[in-house]
């Protein structure tokens, strides 16, 4: 029977220790997809919606500034 050399041990090591280090990674990016889907789905309509409410009250207020600013063209009753 071979009895295993420092060299082979290292090597197994390394090769164990990159391989959790590969899964770590894969696992990190899986979560931070799920993360990034979040947001899309939760984050981005939101800001969509946010963002026509600031041009539905923008458009709002001009309209009104514009009908204060007409000069009213009508008599009073007797």
């Amino acid at each position: 029977m071979k009895h295993a050399r420092t060299a082979t041990i290292l090597a197994l090591v390394l090769a164990f220790v990159a391989m959790c280090v590969v899964l770590a990674a894969g696992a990190a990016a899986a979560w931070l997809t799920g993360d990034v889907r979040v947001f899309g789905l939760v984050g981005l309509p939101t800001a969509i919606v946010a963002a026509l409410l600031v041009v539905y009250f923008d458009w709002r207020e001009k309209l009104r500034r514009r009908m204060l600013d007409e000069p009213r063209n009508y008599q009073k009753a007797a």
